[in-house]
């Protein structure tokens, strides 16, 4: 599904999502009903967010327990020049001018 996300999750937070704005957009319950569609619509949001995400290279197979991906060879790190000295402003002092 899109974003690796499962169909269930995505079947909750737009179940959640809609009922929201059909609370908050027909007024149904007047003041009651548009404090509980905007609570819908932020557990419709943390529905999402809570949902379990695959991306990259486990979004097309997930990868097996147990095994440990290998690690990469160290690559040999070139040698580092020493820093150069800062060079020197010639400068006056602002109350000379």
């Amino acid at each position: 599904m899109f974003l690796g996300t499962h169909r269930g999750w995505w079947i909750a937070a737009g179940l959640l999502f809609v009922a929201a704005l059909a609370l908050i957009s027909t007024d149904i319950g007047g003041t009651l009903g548009n404090v509980v569609g905007v609570l819908l619509l932020f557990a419709s949001m943390g529905i999402f967010a809570m949902s379990p995400k695959r991306s990259g290279k486990n979004a097309i197979s997930p990868a097996e327990e147990g095994t440990v991906p290998p690690v990469p060879a160290a690559a040999t790190a070139a040698p580092v020049a020493p820093p150069r000295p800062r060079p020197t402003i010639d400068a006056g002092d602002a109350s000379e001018v």
